[in-house]
C-alpha cells in the first residue's frame, strides 16, 4: 500500500467517525438489537444519584446529569469519538504532508493538471528533496508526461506504482534522459506507510537486555534483537546448514594457524 491509498483510507475513516458522532440514536438502536440477539439487557439502568458534600469548585446538584442515557452519551460516547477523531487528525499529519509533496507524480495530477500547475507541484517536491533532485526536475516531469501520457491513460485506475512500472520497466530506454523523475518514483515507493518496526525494536530491547544481561556487548544485542524482531523468518532458517557453515569456517581458521 502506498501513501496515497493510506491517506484516502484514513480520510474515509475520519469522515465515517465524524458522521457517527451525530448518529447516537442509530448507534444505540443497533447496539440494543445486538444485545437482544445475545440475550442481554440493552437498556440503561437508572441509578439513584448519590448525595455528597459540594465543594466550592464543584457543580451544584441540579447541574449534574442524572439520566443514565444522557450521562453515557456525554461522558462515554462523545468522549470516545472525540478522542478517535483527534488521534486520526494529529498522528497522521506528517503522512498527509509527505503525500501532498509527491502529488506531482500522481496519475490524476499528471493527466489533469496544466503545465503551470504541474510545474508548481514539482517545485514543492524539489524544495523538499534538494539533495536528491536537480533544478531540472520540473522540466523533466513535463517531458515525461508529454512522452508517456497516452500510455498512462490506457491503464484503468492507475497508481503511482503502475506509472513507475511504465517508466522504469516498459520504457527503460528514456530513463537516462529523465533521471530525476526516476529518483522521485523510487523515493516515493520506498517510503514506509507505518513505523511500527521502529517501535517494535525499542520494546524488544527491554525484553532482551534485562538486569541479568547488563554486560551484553553491542554486537550480541543487535544480533539477538534482529532474531527477535524477525522471529518468523528466523524459525524458517535451516539450522543444520548454519552449523555446517560455522564449522567449515572454524576449520579453515585452524588450518591457517
Amino acid at each position: 500500500m502506498d501513501l496515497f491509498n493510506a491517506t484516502t483510507l484514513l480520510e474515509t475513516a475520519l469522515t465515517s467517525i465524524k458522521q457517527s458522532r451525530g448518529a447516537f440514536e442509530e448507534t444505540k438502536a443497533a447496539a440494543q438489537a445486538l444485545a437482544k440477539d445475545w440475550g442481554t439487557d440493552g437498556n440503561f439502568k437508572q441509578k439513584r444519584a448519590s448525595r455528597k458534600k459540594r465543594m466550592f469548585d464543584e457543580l451544584s446538584e441540579d447541574m449534574r446529569l442524572t439520566d443514565a442515557e444522557q450521562h453515557f452519551k456525554t461522558s462515554v460516547y462523545y468522549a470516545c469519538i472525540d478522542i478517535a477523531i483527534m488521534q486520526l487528525t494529529q498522528r497522521f499529519e506528517g503522512m498527509k504532508s509527505v503525500a501532498n509533496r509527491f502529488r506531482c507524480i500522481h496519475p490524476k495530477v499528471l493527466l489533469t493538471k496544466s503545465d503551470d500547475e504541474l510545474f508548481k507541484h514539482a517545485q514543492i517536491l524539489y524544495n523538499a528533496y534538494e539533495r536528491d533532485l536537480s533544478d531540472d526536475f520540473a522540466q523533466q516531469l513535463l517531458s515525461f508526461r508529454a512522452i508517456l501520457k497516452f500510455e498512462i491513460e490506457k491503464v484503468p485506475s492507475a497508481t503511482i506504482k503502475d506509472v513507475a512500472e511504465i517508466l522504469i520497466v516498459k520504457n527503460s530506454s528514456i530513463t537516462t534522459s529523465i533521471p530525476d523523475v526516476v529518483t522521485a518514483f523510487k523515493i516515493f515507493l520506498t517510503l514506509p506507510v507505518t513505523v511500527a518496526s521502529a517501535e517494535r525494536s525499542f520494546s524488544k530491547l527491554k525484553l532482551i537486555k534485562s538486569y541479568l544481561r547488563s554486560t551484553m556487548s553491542q554486537d550480541r544485542l543487535s544480533g539477538l534483537s534482529i532474531l527477535s524482531i524477525e522471529n518468523e523468518r528466523a524459525r524458517k532458517v535451516d539450522l543444520s546448514n548454519i552449523v555446517k557453515t560455522f564449522a567449515e569456517q572454524n576449520a579453515r581458521r585452524r588450518e591457517r594457524f
